[in-house]
């Protein structure tokens, strides 16, 4: 098994850098030492993986990063020759609008026309460009382009550099992208029937090492969530009574019934609006436990339904400020850490699940207390996926 990962492993790096020449210690004209660092791994770690001692896990992650970086080499390809066909585009405009110039004192109608001709035509050969980059706007993380760019680009990562790892395990392990681990509803108050509930979508989260601290025993320990979140208010058109259908006040728990409501598929639900917010996180580990601090850093309403706030006399600019003002000051439980093992953490798998509640200050629910919640972060990529050594 072991052999044919290497086998691939050796395919993939020739397909990236070139033809293996053993005498020169080159793939192509990359050296060794180039392409261990493009793989973010040290020069015996690549040595193993060349020569066949490398574990399964080792070719695995090693492989997977060759065909990210072969990816990103193609998409930056494709991104050069649209780049090339606009420069284009738009030279062939400039000279057309420079024999239109000439030609003004004669033919002025016509320069109108034609110039009118060239910006309709770009705007039908570039609509999907347009589209793309405002819903790249709304939806892109904010701090993509600080975090995401390639290795080769001109730019300080925030993440710590390959010589650092070491010296900041465990929550160096934790460093890279994070994602919401699955979508969560609560009631609101906020208007005068019942009916009103807040749904978390979605969460894209940046986390790196707080690499300073007054504290110098907690290096290593600490680490800084940047989390971008997509919100929704709906409503349910049938008014009904959030207790005892859909909470439990004796228990202080939501129902089964509650569980299994669907905003999106229940024609009774829809939607008010959709709220952008962003918050910074501190998150405290230790080989026993985790514990997460939130603060809210800003939000947004975005596509209001005015007319459907109006009918249920919802109030979203008081929901906005105040009412999720105060959800955002939530609390939630440290947690058992389930890696205690840093190195165990996997992309795609690795889940930290909190238990939280909040109390709203005004709530006109009829219940009173905390309502419970569990709020998850799922792990979608690593910025360092080799092996830790942490030295407590």
């Amino acid at each position: 098994m072991e052999t044919d990962s290497r086998d691939q492993f050796i395919l993939l790096l020739e397909k990236k850098y070139g033809t293996w020449n053993k005498t020169t210690s080159r793939f192509g004209a990359a050296p060794f030492g180039r392409i261990s660092k493009d793989l973010n791994i040290g020069a015996s770690q690549f040595s193993k993986l060349i020569y066949g001692t490398a574990t399964e896990g080792m070719y695995e992650r090693s492989i997977a990063n060759i065909r990210r970086l072969i990816t990103n080499e193609h998409l930056k390809s494709d991104l050069q020759k649209i780049q090339e066909a606009n420069d284009s585009l738009q030279q062939i405009i400039i000279q057309q609008k420079i024999k239109i110039k000439r030609l003004t004192l004669f033919f002025p109608v016509g320069m109108l026309v034609f110039v009118i001709l060239c910006v309709l035509i770009y705007g039908f050969l570039n609509p999907q460009k347009v589209k793309k980059n405002i819903q790249l706007d709304r939806n892109t993380h904010p701090l993509s382009p600080f975090f995401d760019q390639e290795y080769t680009a001109t730019f300080n990562s925030p993440y710590l550099d390959i010589s650092e790892v070491q010296n900041f395990c465990p929550a160096s392990a934790y460093e890279g992208v994070w994602s919401l681990d699955r979508s969560y509803k609560l009631p609101l108050p906020g208007s005068k029937r019942p009916g009103l509930y807040y749904y978390g979508k979605s969460a894209d989260v940046r986390m790196k090492v707080a690499r300073y601290d007054p504290d110098p025993e907690l290096q290593g320990h600490l680490l800084s969530g940047y989390e971008y979140l997509v919100n929704e208010i709906w409503v349910d058109t049938e008014m009904m009574p959030l207790s005892p259908t859909y909470f439990d006040p004796d228990l202080k728990q939501f129902t089964e019934a509650f569980e299994a409501l669907d905003f999106e598929q229940d024609n009774r639900f829809k939607k008010v609006a959709t709220i952008y917010s962003f918050f910074v996180d501190r998150f405290e580990i230790d080989s026993d436990t985790i514990k997460r601090y939130g603060e809210p850093a800003g939000r947004y309403a975005v596509d209001v339904d005015q007319e459907l706030a109006d009918q249920f006399e919802v109030d979203v600019k008081y929901i906005l400020e105040d009412v999720i003002g105060d959800l955002t000051t939530t609390s939630c439980s440290a947690i058992l850490n389930p890696y205690p093992n840093p190195n165990d953490l996997v992309e795609g798998e690795s889940i930290l699940r909190f238990d939280c509640s909040y109390t709203i200050d005004n709530e006109n629910l009829g219940i009173g207390g905390g309502y419970p919640y569990q709020k998850g972060y799922k792990l979608v990529h690593k910025n360092y996926a080799d092996n830790l050594f942490c030295r407590d």
